[in-house]
């Protein structure tokens, strides 16, 4: 989630290998956050190319019925977590007769060299977003079910309904955190991954019903929920190639590979032996991934968009 420096990767590296010395469990958790919000620049590369994956998988960067508006100018659009501002570079340029803000908690964001309609603003949303209300036509959060505990879920929801016009769209999109036909190799490290989420409080499961959370909140019409499936791997052709190329970038990499070893008991070395068998066991199985969008349309008082 722009490239940090090396040393500046170095330095969060060197944080995970403190583990062991750490006494506090509030400093444990900080640290396993630390490396949830890893900035170094492979993490960034993948995020460049997941989302131009997500995009050929829906055939769009949004679900919302809000292109029309793009097209048309004068529409502000709003995404946080937008670390290094794909999704925004990505619309920015396309529609360039409306503005465009990002939000996120580390400045990984390009800070000079963007279009002129896109603003990025260093915040964490969990202390509240500094706009006005009812500012944006199209509110916009992805990749963000790891970050936020339930609670936390409600509060940035309601946040994100706040600053979005009555008549205007907010969509939450993910990926399931759980696959389905998955290889023994794979299900191990994924399931250790899932272990570490739960120790910062974390509800793994919770993307699969966000819609009920988010029919929960006031001045919310119907809730939309688009779903897209494909497998990793060969078997999934090119998409599940590229996608199998992400995963095992992202659990080859220097600190997943300390964290997850971790969890699992092992050392690195034997959880790097592990990872090398991992092409081959995606080369036979079936492994499916699933990956959704949720939308809906901010109401008025009385219900009316």
């Amino acid at each position: 989630m722009g490239n940090k420096s090396s040393r500046h990767t170095h330095s969060s590296i060197k944080k995970i290998r403190e583990f062991d010395k750490i006494e506090s469990e509030q400093e444990k958790q900080e640290k396993l956050l630390d490396y949830y919000l890893s900035t170094d620049s492979g993490s960034i590369d993948r995020l460049h190319m997941y989302h131009f994956l997500r995009g050929y998988i829906f055939q769009s960067n949004f679900s919302s019925p809000i292109e029309d508006k793009l097209i048309k100018g004068g529409c502000k659009v709003l995404d946080i977590g937008c670390g290094p501002g794909t999704w925004l570079l990505d619309l920015s340029n396309k529609y360039e007769n409306s503005h465009f803000f990002g939000v996120d908690i580390k400045p990984v964001f390009p800070q000079e060299i963007k279009p002129n309609n896109l603003e990025f603003f260093e915040a964490d949303v969990i202390n509240g977003l500094s706009f006005q209300d009812n500012e944006f036509d199209f509110t916009h959060a992805e990749l963000m079910s790891l970050m936020f505990m339930p609670d936390q879920w409600d509060f940035v929801l309601s946040e994100l309904i706040r600053v979005t016009k009555p008549g205007g769209y907010i969509e939450v999109a993910d990926r399931r955190n759980g696959y389905v036909g998955e290889g023994p190799i794979f299900r191990k490290i994924t399931d250790a991954t899932w272990a570490s989420c739960l120790k910062r409080n974390i509800d793994v499961k919770m993307i699969y019903n966000l819609d009920s959370k988010f029919e929960l909140q006031p001045n919310i019409g119907k809730v939309h929920r688009v779903e897209k499936d494909f497998i990793v791997g060969p078997n999934g052709g090119k998409i599940g190639l590229v996608f199998q190329d992400i995963v095992i970038s992202y659990f080859t990499s220097d600190m997943t590979v300390k964290v997850i070893s971790e969890e699992m008991g092992i050392s690195e070395e034997e959880y790097r032996d592990l990872t090398k068998n991992l092409a081959e066991e995606f080369n036979q199985t079936n492994t499916e991934c699933v990956h959704v969008r949720f939308w809906a349309q901010k109401q008025l008082s009385n219900g009316q968009p």
